[in-house]
C-alpha cells in the first residue's frame, strides 16, 4: 500500500497568536485546521526556514507586508517610497533636487502596486516550481481606500494563481466586473478557476456559554469596529443612540476605533447611553464581550464578509445592519433570518422588530452559524479545493 502523501500548506501571513487577532480572523482560523491535521504540515509568514511547498494561500494584495518583511531579495525603492516618505520627505526632496530625480515620483507614491510582496511571491515560486497558488479575496482596495495601488498588485498575483476563492458573491462580482470608485473604475480579475466559500467562525470560542461581564441595559447593544473610517456607520449609531437617549433599558457598547472617526468620532462622549471600551485584541475578552450583549449593530458599508458579524451571531446575537456589500449573503438565508436592516427614514423600527421576536432571531443566527459558518466546515471546503487541485497534478 502506497503511504498517503503529507502536503505541505505555507499561508503567507503571520501567525503567530491565534488569541490575538481583531480584524482578519481568517489565518488563524484555517492555521489551526491544517494543524490539527495529520495529513498535512502548515506554515506561515513567521516560519523562516521552510521545505519544499506544495500550497501557497495567498491574501489579498498583501497589506500586512511592511518595512520588517523587507530583505535586499524583495527590495524595491517603491515600497521603500510608499513607507518612509511622509516621515523623511524632506531628505527625499533635497536628495531628487541634487540627483534630478523627477518629483513626479513622489507625487505617485500612493498608487505604486506593492512590488516587495510581488517578489516576495515570486522568490517561492523560484523556489518551489511545483508550488499551487489559492488566492483568498477580500475586498477591494480602492472602495475601502486603502493603500489605493495594490489592486494592481491582487490582479499581477491573481494572473499566476491555480485558484481563487471568494468569501461571498458579492466579492466576486465587484472583482470580476469591477467597480466604480473615486479613482474610477477598478480592475478586473479573470481567474483561471474561482469557488466561494463561507468565513467560518471558531464556536469553541464565541458562543453563548460561558462567563459574562455584569454590564448595564436591559438591551445591550454591541458595535465593534477595527477601522474609524466614516464608512463604518458610527453616524447611524449616534443617531439609534439619540432617538433612545432617555430610555435607560438600551446601552450601547462600541469596541475598536470608532472615536478616531475624523467626523463623527468626537461626538460619542456626549451620550451618556453610550459607552466606548476602546480597542481590544484579546479574542477570549472579545467574546465574553458578545455573550455579554444583547444585539449587535454594524452599519458598515461594502464589507465583503465581515467577520464580526459571524462572530455576533455564533455568540447568539440577532443583527442590526445594512444592506450593502455581502452582508445580505450572512444574515439571510431565505426562510431564516438572523436580523434586519436599518431603515434610514426610520431607524428604530426594526430595532423594535428585532426586540418584539428576539427569541426566534437569536435561535436564526445560531442556526446559520452551525450550518453555513462552522469552521469544521469552512476547513473541509478548502481541504477539498487542494485536494481537487492535486488530483490535477
Amino acid at each position: 500500500m502506497n503511504k498517503k502523501k503529507i502536503l505541505n500548506i505555507y499561508i503567507d501571513y503571520k501567525v503567530d497568536n491565534t488569541s490575538n487577532y481583531l480584524g482578519n480572523s481568517f489565518p488563524p482560523l484555517i492555521y489551526n485546521y491544517f494543524k490539527n491535521n495529520d495529513n498535512y504540515n502548515i506554515y506561515s509568514l513567521n516560519d523562516l526556514n521552510l521545505p519544499k511547498i506544495d500550497y501557497c494561500i495567498v491574501m489579498n494584495g498583501g497589506s500586512h507586508w511592511n518595512y520588517k518583511n523587507f530583505k535586499l531579495s524583495n527590495f524595491s525603492i517603491y515600497q521603500f517610497l510608499i513607507w518612509t516618505f511622509p516621515k523623511f520627505y524632506k531628505i527625499f526632496i533635497f536628495f531628487s533636487y541634487f540627483l534630478k530625480i523627477p518629483s513626479k515620483l513622489f507625487f505617485k507614491r500612493h498608487m505604486y502596486n506593492n512590488q516587495s510582496y510581488e517578489k516576495h511571491i515570486k522568490s517561492l515560486i523560484k523556489n518551489n516550481p511545483t508550488m499551487k497558488i489559492i488566492h483568498r479575496l477580500d475586498g477591494i482596495y480602492q472602495i475601502i481606500c486603502k493603500v489605493y495601488g495594490y489592486d494592481q498588485t491582487v490582479k499581477n498575483l491573481n494572473d499566476i494563481s491555480d485558484l481563487t476563492i471568494y468569501q461571498s458573491n458579492y466579492s466576486k462580482e465587484s472583482w470580476e466586473k469591477g467597480h466604480e470608485s473615486i479613482f474610477g473604475r477598478t480592475v478586473q480579475l479573470k481567474p483561471k478557476k474561482s469557488i466561494i466559500l463561507n468565513n467560518g467562525v471558531d464556536m469553541n470560542l464565541f458562543n453563548p456559554k460561558g462567563d459574562k461581564f455584569d454590564l448595564k441595559g436591559r438591551w445591550k447593544i454591541l458595535n465593534i469596529s477595527a477601522s474609524p473610517s466614516p464608512k463604518k456607520g458610527l453616524f447611524r449609531i449616534l443617531e439609534l443612540a439619540n432617538s433612545l437617549e432617555k430610555n435607560d433599558l438600551f446601552q450601547f457598547y462600541l469596541i475598536g476605533n470608532q472615536d478616531k472617526d475624523p467626523i463623527f468620532g468626537k461626538y460619542i462622549k456626549d451620550y451618556k447611553n453610550i459607552n466606548f471600551i476602546g480597542s481590544i485584541k484579546d479574542r477570549k475578552v472579545l467574546s465574553k464581550y458578545y455573550r455579554s450583549c444583547d444585539i449587535f449593530i454594524f452599519p458598515s458599508e461594502d464589507d465583503c464578509s465581515p467577520n464580526v458579524i459571524l462572530e455576533a451571531m455564533a455568540s447568539g446575537l440577532p443583527v442590526l445592519t445594512v444592506n450593502s456589500g455581502g452582508i445580505n449573503e450572512i444574515i439571510d438565508k431565505g426562510e431564516i433570518k438572523s436580523g434586519l436592516f436599518i431603515d434610514d427614514k426610520n431607524p428604530v423600527m426594526n430595532l423594535q422588530n428585532i426586540i418584539k421576536f428576539y427569541d426566534q432571531f437569536r435561535l436564526n443566527s445560531l442556526k446559520i452559524i452551525k450550518k453555513f459558518h462552522n469552521n469544521d466546515n469552512t476547513g473541509l471546503e478548502y481541504e477539498k479545493a487542494i485536494q481537487d487541485l492535486e488530483l490535477k497534478n
